[in-house]
């Protein structure tokens, strides 16, 4: 009502201080116009992944071998600054890319995706790992931005180990040319609460003994 100019006879001297002073101070940012539409989903379908940089929707629930949560008394905070661009030339438009240590192997040309709603691998990867025999024959239907339709050949659980944590995760295989040996998604990401950057081409996660960076 003060606002709207009723009562302020009312105001005591220190009172018309403090409402002077209020209506000097910011009311935060203006408010953005209404968009004139809005776009939901075009396609039906769940996760999404990405292969060779082409976005698939998967038709079915991945399937999550974490069934806990992690390090939930911790408390520090995860943050990027000038020392994480140290041998970085600006401007770049790199992919994440990272070698992790899957079951005994170290594996190179890992791209985290935090837009990909599995962890995926090429079935080379798994030849040169020895590990034909453990893979489990499913096919997941994915689609693409096009309703081009892919299907996986068989999934793997495989451990994964970085900055002395590991995490069994499930790799779904998909015979496809890529750049990359294997990507990891959000699973992973998620299950590390990991905080990747393409920026600053670092991923950064919790652990018992602080903030671990790849």
């Amino acid at each position: 009502m003060l606002n709207q100019g009723y009562l302020k006879e009312l105001l005591s001297d220190k009172g018309w201080v403090n409402f002077a002073r209020g209506r000097d101070l910011p009311q935060g940012p203006p408010k953005p116009p209404s968009p004139a539409y809005t776009i939901q989903m075009i396609i039906g379908g769940g996760d999404d992944t990405v292969i060779n940089h082409v976005k698939f929707t998967t038709m079915h629930k991945l399937k999550r071998t974490v069934s806990h949560e992690r390090y939930d008394d911790l408390e520090d905070s995860i943050i990027f600054d000038k020392s994480d661009t140290d041998g970085l030339s600006f401007p770049h438009y790199d992919a994440l890319v990272i070698t992790l240590r899957i079951a005994d192997t170290d594996v190179k040309r890992i791209m985290v995706d935090d837009g990909s709603g599995a962890c995926i691998v090429h079935p080379l990867v798994l030849v040169q790992m020895r590990l034909e025999d453990k893979i489990i024959p499913r096919c997941i239907t994915v689609t693409s931005f096009n309703n081009a339709v892919e299907r996986t050949s068989g999934e793997i659980v495989l451990p994964v180990l970085v900055g002395g944590v590991t995490l069994e995760m499930t790799f779904h295989i998909i015979n496809q040319e890529t750049a990359y040996n294997a990507i990891i998604g959000r699973p992973w990401i998620h299950a590390m609460r990991a905080v990747p950057s393409s920026f600053y081409q670092v991923i950064k996660f919790p652990t018992p003994w602080g903030i671990f960076s790849i």
